[in-house]
């Protein structure tokens, strides 16, 4: 099978997780800092598809670290912004209709961020042979000796 489409059906589903989330933002009505939507906008879809682009073209030593240096962070950033920190979008702070499907979304989206993240760090770890070393050296640690 190929390496490719293994990889597609976490991408999309991340950002169909992404689309149900603007969709939930929006029916709650959450509000966000100036600087937010940018942020959101370049970490969440716009890094990720560039690297899922760079996949696609087949050139695995850039797609795949780009695809876990970009979820990665946004894991945390969504796990913390959205569950911790005290602001209008954290899940336990929207009121109203739309709370459910927000809350819902957000689970979502940082179930499959850590999943894509996972399938890129599997990804890199199966084509990259540098990046398998030191997995393996880290993993099991060469007797040392005396």
């Amino acid at each position: 099978m190929d390496t490719r489409l293994i990889v597609t059906f976490p991408v999309v589903a991340c950002f169909a997780a992404l689309g149900l989330f603007t969709l939930g933002q929006s029916m709650a009505e959450v509000t966000f800092t100036e600087s937010q939507p940018a942020f959101l906008a370049v970490v969440g879809p716009f890094v990720p598809l560039v690297a899922f682009g760079l996949i696609w073209l087949e050139t695995y030593e850039y797609g795949a670290p780009l695809l876990v240096a970009a979820l990665v962070p946004n894991s945390y950033f969504v796990g913390y912004f959205f569950f911790v920190h005290e602001n209008p979008a954290n899940v336990f702070e929207v009121t109203g209709s739309g709370s459910a499907a927000y809350l819902a979304s957000v689970i979502g989206l940082l179930a499959l961020s850590l999943i894509l993240a996972g399938v890129g760090c599997w990804l890199w770890y199966r084509t990259s042979p540098q990046f398998r070393a030191a997995v393996d050296r880290f993993i099991r640690p060469p007797a040392s000796e005396n």
